[in-house]
């Protein structure tokens, strides 16, 4: 009896083992970002594939014709003399020979004379005539100058006789005195005389049309053996001045 009541416990127990649902080991595949699983394969998109551009054929540009940084005048087939002043009336103050430049800073108003560096001396600046050059580079921006005035460059004075030995009674004495004024160009001066002894005497005015030289004279009268200068003191077109000096002597 309870040999019977076993076995039918367990055969009970099997049949109920046998209704248990069958669990898998594969999960189905996730879609990502989906919590839930599906079978539907999304057909992917296609996309383009970008079509390259051409490069464009390169041109070819001849390179421009350089143009020089400087402005530049050269003598045509002889030495150039260059002047104070645009005109054969100012004086001489350098030279440009063959075979070297100078360096153009601008023009007169008609282009007739080139204002330069000058050539002899580059902390100055001069004029050459435009005939007589050729100028190269970019001449055209240079700007137009005026002529600077002329001035007077010097003044020799000479004291004739330079020296006097006379007698202590023979004062008063006369020297003559010789004065040289020269100019770089077109002026008109005016001076006059000063002495060591405080004396001003009167001078003058003096026109000159082209550079050069004009003298004056006085005769000074010395009164007493002492050493002395004399000087002509321009007033215009600058101020300048120019001196000698001069000795008188006596025998008691």
């Amino acid at each position: 009896m309870k040999t019977s009541l076993v076995v039918c416990t367990l055969l009970i127990f099997w049949m109920t083992g046998c209704n248990l649902p069958i669990q898998t080991n594969n999960p189905a595949l996730a879609t990502p970002g989906s919590g839930t699983p599906s079978g539907t394969f999304t057909t992917p998109t296609m996309v383009p594939v970008e079509t390259l551009l051409a490069r464009a054929t390169p041109t070819f540009v001849s390179p421009a014709t350089r143009t020089p940084r400087l402005a530049l005048a050269s003598p045509r087939d002889q030495p150039v003399n260059c002047r104070f002043g645009p005109s054969i009336a100012y004086a001489v103050v350098g030279i440009l020979d063959v075979g070297k430049q100078a360096e153009l800073v601008g023009k007169n108003i008609d282009i007739t004379w080139w204002y330069v560096r000058n050539p002899s001396d580059p902390s100055t600046f001069c004029w050459l005539l435009a005939d007589l050059i050729d100028a190269t580079g970019n001449i055209d921006p240079l700007p137009v100058f005026q002529a600077s005035p002329a001035q007077v460059t010097d003044i020799q004075i000479r004291v004739d006789p330079p020296s006097l030995n006379v007698a202590c009674t023979a004062f008063p004495q006369y020297v003559t005195v010789n004065a040289d004024i020269i100019t770089n160009g077109p002026a008109t001066v005016t001076w006059r005389w000063e002495t060591s002894e405080g004396e001003i005497m009167e001078g003058g005015s003096l026109l000159y049309l082209e550079t050069g030289s004009q003298g004056d004279f006085v005769y000074y009268k010395v009164n007493a053996a002492r050493d002395y200068w004399i000087q002509v003191h321009i007033l215009s077109p600058n101020d300048t001045t120019g001196r000698a000096t001069f000795k008188a002597t006596c025998t008691p």
